[in-house]
């Protein structure tokens, strides 16, 4: 028999004549513990949006980072991950952008300290809880550093009880995730449609169809660099004037880039941790192993971890702690930069599946070097009867991956170590200090051999950088119960913070070993540079919280920061709350016997934004108000010329946010909350554009004008079995937001500021695109945009069509990058020792420029081919849904930036599957095992998108794709999770 009430522990009791049953709390209910800035409190007493991510969300995943996780685990969190690349960080946005030039990500806190270091060195399993912290009154307390939101993540710490050993080992695979996007990879599709492209320009110079039948097979491949992977009759045409592969080409080669590039890897992680304790002190200690080689040729990640965290009551008064962990990650890297022949997604998806990996002679024999190895094709004439590759020549992907070196490695300590002091029974005196340090050591060096490096002689790049934070902050708190009913708590604190950054970095040429990468292996010196950058904030807080017979809450909070980024140090930041849980009230006992708790919350406040960015380096991070200069010598005086006049009036970025939420449990089984905020952001940081001749950069920093958010958010999950032995929850997140420009400078009210295919205009969304209207095809199939027609006063009196793009004129077309709605979908079953949990993502709506996909559309020959190219408008049958392909208007390409090229940014993601089994415990314990559980996980099982090969998540600002980004990787394991 099975019995349950509302607050208590499910018990299943055998049934007997007479059963005495004593419930017990469900403190996991009642009391649930989350972390808050500064401390914990009690779920329940929460008056703020803070929301918990679920333990398994982190320890079902395989990814490197944290990070890359947290996808559709959270109300309102987006995660931006433009590199599928192992051990890279994704970017954490919450509700939203709220700056159009700084930083938009969330601040990440790590064990109750900001944490400057990459995520993916905490590993996963060392991870306790993350709690993503939303409005101003969770936030304000980090004052000029949060307003993009707060991520905190707790590790580990000991129980007081026995020891307990755990080991966690996995296997498995590591592969490409998603197919790529429908190009033409058979060479002979290849050669028709490169026909088929050759054909139709011919027709569009003026020429017939015969005339351009004929001319397209004479000339097909000497536009394709004589690249011919068949062996056909001498004087028969590869591609036939009927647009067809000759019926006698037998293959010559068929030797893809991609299949080279990509392959299956073996992937293996071992953690080991031991924890326990007594009454005074509690430890635990943690070492792993993640050796993760990517599905790329050249690409890995290997980590090693260790973590001790110990706390101990050295008095009744008196209780200290430290949490030390180390890390040292190896990442060996591929080039991801658009355009870049080295780039093995971009090779593998724009060149020509023509072009051979090796070189071969006339009857498609592999050619050979003089030491037996196989010859590498690097488009210079190297296969019998090519001449020059078209695109890209002296370069060849696999011998430069092979050959190249592109390694980073990182040595990371960080340590947390606090001192505790109670007194005067109500008093608690804390000081925390953290020291974090980070070490980087970049080396890359292109092979003299061929490719990038080759002109140079070798080129080699080694790069060390440094970074060191300090963090220590002195809080006194309060807290106290008077009466019954009334509980008041308060903080007053200090915190001093200080970052500083060493680079040195140092390029040589001309090799003289092509195997060494190391400096003094160069002869020539290209340069050498280094500089220090530091960063540092002096901030003091205070709060307080107050709740009345656990039904009414008020909090405030206020903080005082000064920061070295701007001549105007001081800034002040503040937020009030209040809560009202109905559910306690007389008037509500009617509804015991459903509603389990009702609580309405609203909270409003500032909070501060400092987080300059910056493509080219730290000085212009760090010291936006003061004017930079570069050291010159020009052989026989020195001098300076500016690189950036600074602003001495720059100062933070203001945030107004106001929340309001209501948290909700129903029957015991139905529970979560729902939420609206509106954020305004005033004085934005921004990068105005200047000449180059005013300066070295072609922006300059000011503060101007004002943008808001408001949206709506919700949390819903439901205990469908809640039983002992059968337990499925079903947990679903969504949010909606809208973004629009308030305000703009005056000399930018009318013509707003035009960034890429947007254009900042006071009344109308960052994100609404501002672009070129496509208007169908000619009776030649040329691509139309709309203009405007304007009068001899310029006034614009209608429109009309061209089939010049540079004549159409820019529209607001009603369309955004913004999704309407994004969320996740997850859910947990477990029965006996069975476990299953399934976490998914998703988004609907918005658009994007897909510009991987439009690369495969180019007008030239001689690049990858996606399958739409058929398409295109067919001059022999006067059909097409897309404009013609003629290779001699590329200015008026139907590729160029228009909303026909905007695509819906929907998508739905398995992001991971995991099914377990936990042997019998009686079984176990003959054996002395306190458990043993066999499981096997998987993640990135699927997407499914407007389009195969596209992914919306690489980018949010503008929603346009990563052309040429590392695609992520799926990961398929098996293992064993054992505990003494």
């Amino acid at each position: 028999m099975v019995i349950s009430y509302i607050g208590m522990k499910t018990q299943e009791v055998v049934i007997k004549p007479s059963v005495k049953v004593v419930m017990i709390p469900d403190t996991e209910i009642l009391d649930e513990v989350t972390v808050v800035a500064y401390g914990t409190k009690r779920k329940q007493d929460l008056v703020g949006s803070i929301s918990s991510v679920k333990n398994e969300i982190i320890s079902n995943s395989q990814a490197t980072s944290v990070s890359n996780a947290l996808e559709g685990a959270v109300a309102g969190l987006q995660v931006v991950s433009s590199s599928g690349q192992p051990g890279q960080d994704a970017n954490i946005v919450l509700r939203g952008i709220g700056s159009i030039s700084a930083s938009n990500n969330a601040l990440i806190v790590v064990d109750g300290v900001p944490f400057n270091g990459k995520l993916s060195d905490i590993n996963p399993t060392d991870i306790a809880s993350v709690n993503v912290s939303k409005d101003a009154v969770s936030n304000s307390l980090y004052g000029s550093r949060a307003a993009g939101g707060v991520v905190m993540i707790t590790t580990k710490t000991g129980r007081k009880d026995k020891v307990a050993i755990n080991f966690n080992g996995s296997w498995g695979v590591a592969q490409r995730a998603y197919k790529d996007y429908d190009m033409a990879t058979d060479p002979g599709e290849f050669y028709r449609l490169s026909w088929y492209g050759l054909r139709n320009t011919y027709w569009a110079a003026g020429n017939s169809i015969e005339e351009s039948n004929l001319a397209a097979s004479q000339d097909l491949l000497g536009e394709l660099g004589n690249y011919n992977a068949y062996i056909i009759p001498q004087g028969e045409y590869l591609v036939t004037p009927d647009g067809k592969l000759n019926p006698n080409a037998r293959p010559r080669y068929n030797d893809s880039f991609a299949d080279a590039l990509f392959d299956n890897a073996f992937r293996q992680e071992y953690n080991v941790s031991a924890s326990g304790g007594n009454d005074r002190t509690d430890y635990y200690v943690s070492m792993g192993f993640l050796d993760n080689d990517s599905y790329v040729l050249g690409s890995s990640y290997e980590r090693f971890t260790a973590r001790a965290n110990v706390n101990s009551q050295l008095k009744s008064w008196l209780k200290v702690g430290t949490n030390v962990g180390y890390s040292k990650a190896t990442q060996n890297g591929v080039q991801e930069n658009a355009g870049a022949a080295s780039n093995p997604f971009e090779v593998a998806r724009s060149w020509a599946p023509i072009f051979p990996v090796h070189a071969y002679d006339a009857e498609g024999n592999m050619k050979y070097y003089e030491d037996g190895s196989p010859m590498y094709d690097a488009g210079n004439g190297e296969t019998d009867g090519t001449s020059k590759r078209p695109t890209a020549t002296n370069q060849n992907v696999i011998a430069n991956m092979k050959e190249d070196i592109r390694e980073t490695v990182y040595n990371n300590l960080t340590s947390r170590s606090y001192l505790e002091i109670s007194f005067l029974k109500n008093f608690k005196f804390t000081a925390n200090y953290s020291y974090d340090f980070t070490n980087s050591s970049q080396t890359v060096f292109y092979t003299p051999l061929i490719g990038d490096g080759q002109s140079f002689g070798g080129r080699g790049t080694k790069g060390s950088y440094n970074t060191t934070t300090t963090n220590f902050n002195q809080i006194l708190a309060y807290s106290n119960v008077f009466g019954d009913n009334h509980h008041l708590s308060a903080k007053i604190g200090h915190e001093y913070y200080k970052y500083e950054y060493q680079y040195l970095a140092g390029q040589k040429t001309n090799f003289f070993n092509p195997n060494n990468p190391e400096l003094d292996n160069g002869g020539q010196m290209q340069y050498i540079n280094s500089y220090t950058a530091n960063h540092n904030i002096e901030g003091y807080f205070g709060m307080a919280d107050y709740d009345y017979s656990n039904k009414y809450y008020l909090s405030a909070a206020f903080r005082r920061d000064g920061t070295s980024r701007f001549l105007d140090r001081w800034g002040n930041f503040w937020s009030v709350g209040a809560a009202w849980r109905i559910s306690n009230e007389a008037f509500m006992e009617g509804t015991n016997s459903w509603l389990n708790d009702l609580k309405l919350r609203a909270s409003y406040g500032t909070q501060g934004n400092e987080s300059i960015l910056s493509e080219y380096d730290y000085a212009y991070v760090y010291t936006p108000y003061q004017d930079q200069y570069t050291v010159t010598w020009n052989g026989s005086e020195l001098g300076y010329s500016p690189e950036f006049y600074g602003n001495p009036d720059l100062t933070w970025e203001k945030q107004k946010t106001f929340d309001v939420g209501v948290d909700f449990r129903l029957f015991d089984r139905v529970y979560g909350s729902f939420e609206y905020f509106y954020r305004r952001t005033d004085d934005m940081l921004f990068k105005r554009p200047v000449a180059y001749s005013t300066a070295g950069r072609p922006y300059n920093w000011e503060n101007l004008g004002a943008m808001k958010n408001t949206g709506i958010e919700f949390e819903v999950n439901v205990d469908i079995f809640n039983q002992p032995d059968l337990k499925w929850t079903v947990s679903l997140v969504g949010s909606h937001y809208k973004n629009r420009i308030v305000t703009l400078p005056e000399e930018n009210r009318e013509n707003g500021i035009t960034s890429g295919p947007f254009n900042l205009r006071e009344g109308k969304s960052r994100f609404e695109y501002y672009t070129y209207m496509y208007a169908g095809m000619d009776e030649k199939g040329n691509a139309m945009w709309y203009m405007d027609e304007t009068n001899e006063k310029g006034e614009v009196t209608g429109r009309t069509t061209t089939t010049t793009y540079a004549d159409a004129t820019r529209y607001f077309i009603g369309k955004s990058a913004l999704p309407d709605f994004n969320g996740g979908l997850s859910t947990t079953f477990s029965y006996k020792g069975i476990d299953l949990s399934i976490a998914t993502a998703f988004q609907i709506g918005g658009y994007a420029y897909d510009y991987s996909y439009l690369s495969g559309m180019s007008s030239s020959f001689y690049v990858g081919h996606n399958k739409d190219m058929w398409k295109t408008f067919n001059p022999e049958t006067g059909q097409g849904s897309l404009p013609i392909w003629n290779a001699d208007n590329a200015s008026n390409s139907f590729t160029q930036q228009s909303d026909l090229n905007l695509i819906k940014a929907s998508y739905f993601s398995i992001r991971n599957i995991t099914l377990g089994y936990t042997l019998p415990k009686n079984l176990m314990q003959k054996l002395g095992v306190e458990k043993l559980r066999i499981y096997a996980t998987a993640d990135n099982l699927g997407l499914w998108s407007k389009r195969q090969g596209f992914d919306p998540r690489v980018a949010m600002a503008g929603s346009d794709d990563e052309y040429g980004g590392y695609s992520p990787m799926r990961v398929i394991s098996g293992g064993i999770n054992l505990t003494f």
